[in-house]
């Protein structure tokens, strides 16, 4: 008798987690880069990796200026939108 494999095994299998590849394009100055690498970490983590900056004075500008960037998209799906929402009211204002 032959066995049925569960759906999760027919999945394809995502690619190891490169760290500093993330935190490279995370802190890039490239403000598409930075964009990319927010959106690709969400998506894998349903998170966003705003512990590779100081934000503990005020939310660090690269930071703030790829959130504004991927709010500002139309294209940005809900859930995205929801995940920059939800870290911007966690983290500290820019700049008084």
């Amino acid at each position: 008798m032959k066995r049925k494999r569960p759906a999760s095994d027919d999945a394809p299998k995502r690619s190891k987690f490169d760290y500093e590849a993330m935190k490279e394009g995370a802190t890039s100055d490239d403000p598409a880069t930075r964009k990319a690498m927010f959106i690709e970490y969400f998506e894998r983590f349903q998170e966003f990796p705003s512990y590779l900056f100081d934000n503990e004075r005020e939310i660090d500008s690269r930071l703030s200026d790829t959130m504004q960037d991927i709010l500002q998209d139309p294209e940005t799906p809900p859930a995205l939108r929801s995940g920059v929402e939800a870290l911007l009211g966690r983290l500290p204002a820019r700049g008084l």
